[in-house]
């Protein structure tokens, strides 16, 4: 690999941390707008980590599609840190999404409990 490949293929590998770093951060803003009832706020931040994972999925597929197609992609830290960036801005995305979810029932079920208590 020339100094040219290995600097464009770091640079392809920063796009995966910066955008799966991003995903993740704003599936944490989604989880606390959440905590504190502001569903509204929540869904939006987290519709913007999944736009911000689906950017770095878009990165992470060409990886994937340059090693199918028979050229050798260069093993090392930064390529582990990146995928285990991704894998974990997935997580959180769907651990927020199911969170949110809940937290709403939660929400609803207390509404009806005060009515009830108010009878």
């Amino acid at each position: 690999m020339t100094d040219n490949q290995t600097m464009n293929w770091e640079q392809t590998l920063f796009n995966i941390i910066l955008h799966a770093g991003n995903a993740r951060s704003k599936a944490l803003a989604a989880a606390e707008e959440a905590e504190a009832g502001n569903y509204v706020e929540a869904e939006a931040s987290l519709a913007e980590a999944e736009d911000e994972q689906a950017e770095a999925h878009k990165v992470h597929a060409k990886v994937i599609q340059m090693e199918a197609g028979g050229e050798q992609v260069p093993f090392s830290v930064l390529l582990i840190h990146s995928m285990d960036l991704l894998l974990l801005s997935w997580a959180e995305i769907d651990h927020t999404r199911q969170m949110i979810g809940l937290l709403k029932r939660v929400s609803n079920l207390e509404r009806e409990v005060k009515k009830w208590q108010k009878k």
